[in-house]
């Protein structure tokens, strides 16, 4: 019915997905004919990447999250830890999968959750929510400011991906935005395409600083696999559901 409750975007822990997946994309995310997207261009250098939620509960931030469900890889060496119920996909923060990579450690915690997806998502839906920064290091370095999330929603006829056609769907676009106490803010869009009883088939990430909400270069792009061939399988996976910033 182009209408995604809570009901409709289960949560299956352990379970995974594929996904063709890969970097620097030209891609077109506005719709070719009313309401159609397309999506279904393969690249030669494609990767294939499971993507799925893993339980929270023995990674060394689990603590810091007392409201979290499950985590999802966010690239870049980063988690991002979810929670979900009746009323949205809630994002509870963001953290580097070991506690004492490299680069410095990495927690993102906030004052509240920000909800990624509000349910039941529908066509013409938009809002925003900004939060505090709490107790948050970024590559070891501590960091105030703020975290402003905005999305908005339409009803599309239809997506291609590779070999498949999902109908309808949902594409939800959103602007992160991470405002530091200290000089000036950074912003990353990314374009969900969701369909009931399944979740995420595709999603395009920018650059940072992106000006346009139907920009033309992506960052990273992954669209649902069917029949994938596993010579293509990559690891580790990127991305997760939600869209931290």
């Amino acid at each position: 019915d182009g209408i995604i409750d809570e009901s409709e975007l289960p949560i299956a822990l352990g379970a995974t997905l594929d996904f063709y997946a890969g970097s620097d994309r030209s891609v077109t995310l506005s719709p070719r004919a009313p309401g159609v997207y397309d999506l279904s261009k393969l690249y030669p250098d494609d990767a294939v990447v499971a993507v799925g939620p893993v339980q929270l509960g023995s990674q060394w931030y689990a603590s810091q999250f007392p409201e979290g469900q499950f985590a999802v890889d966010a690239g870049g060496g980063l988690d991002g830890i979810y929670h979900q119920d009746a009323t949205a996909l809630w994002l509870d923060g963001q953290a580097s999968q070991t506690e004492n990579p490299p680069a410095g450690k990495t927690l993102v915690t906030y004052a509240n959750p920000i909800p990624i997806l509000r349910f039941p998502l529908h066509d013409g839906e938009t809002y925003s929510t900004t939060e505090a920064l709490v107790n948050t290091t970024i590559d070891g370095l501590p960091l105030q400011g703020t975290d402003e999330v905005d999305a908005d929603v339409a009803l599309g006829a239809e997506l291609d991906v590779p070999y498949v056609q999902f109908s309808p769907i949902l594409r939800v676009r959103t602007n992160s935005i991470r405002t530091p106490s200290t000089g000036g803010s950074v912003n990353k869009r990314v374009t969900l395409f969701m369909f009931e009883c399944f979740g995420e088939v595709a999603r395009a990430e920018s650059n940072e600083n992106e000006p346009d909400a139907d920009f033309t270069t992506a960052a990273y792009l992954r669209r649902f696999a069917l029949g994938a061939p596993s010579e293509n399988r990559s690891a580790p996976p990127r991305g997760g559901v939600g869209v931290g910033p």
